[in-house]
């Protein structure tokens, strides 16, 4: 009857334990997964790359189909208009970085645009992004825009503030080669 109470006393007392915890035990913790040691290489043949850095950790999509992981973009020949977004969902990461910027050729341009979500984060919601710090040296070099091929590739750095989350997110090292017709 002992050995009963004391095993009943443990099962009802561990869960209290738990709730005292500052974190959840079986929430993945996003600086304890393995980052890519390096960036992907700079190309100019449309291979599906967008990487960066944010705050000098490597950011880039970690693999998977469309919803866990993927590239949106478009170049609008009419109105010049270039916009592209990483996404990634998955490994514990549910996150997005946005640029926008008014191109027509080969060039450094300002960007126009600029955003990341981070939708792990509580002071954050989907309408309420991390948006260019207007006043930092925030661009897109475009390596190659071949409109025959759909293929528009470069690099790109920006400063971006989100004055509920106290932060600032310096993106460095960005690099991407799309194909905006995949």
């Amino acid at each position: 009857m002992k050995n009963k109470f004391l095993l009943l006393t443990w099962l009802l007392a561990v869960p209290l334990l738990w709730g005292g915890c500052d974190k959840p035990l079986f929430k993945t913790d996003e600086a304890s997964i393995a980052q890519p040691d390096e960036l992907p290489p700079i190309t100019t043949t449309g291979e599906g790359t967008f990487a960066c850095k944010i705050n000098g950790v490597n950011w880039q999509r970690c693999g998977g189909g469309f919803l866990q992981s993927s590239i949106i973009g478009e170049w609008h020949p009419v109105y010049k208009i270039f916009s592209l977004q990483g996404l990634r969902s998955c490994e514990g990461f549910d996150d997005a970085v946005y640029i926008n910027a008014f191109i027509d050729s080969i060039g450094l341009y300002p960007l126009e645009a600029g955003q990341y979500d981070d939708f792990n984060l509580e002071c954050q919601d989907v309408l309420d992004q991390y948006f260019l710090l207007e006043t930092a040296d925030n661009w897109v070099e475009i390596l190659n825009l071949n409109t025959d091929e759909f293929i528009v590739s470069g690099t790109f750095q920006c400063t971006l503030v989100h004055e509920g989350c106290g932060d600032t997110l310096f993106i460095t090292d960005g690099r991407f080669d799309y194909d905006w017709a995949n």
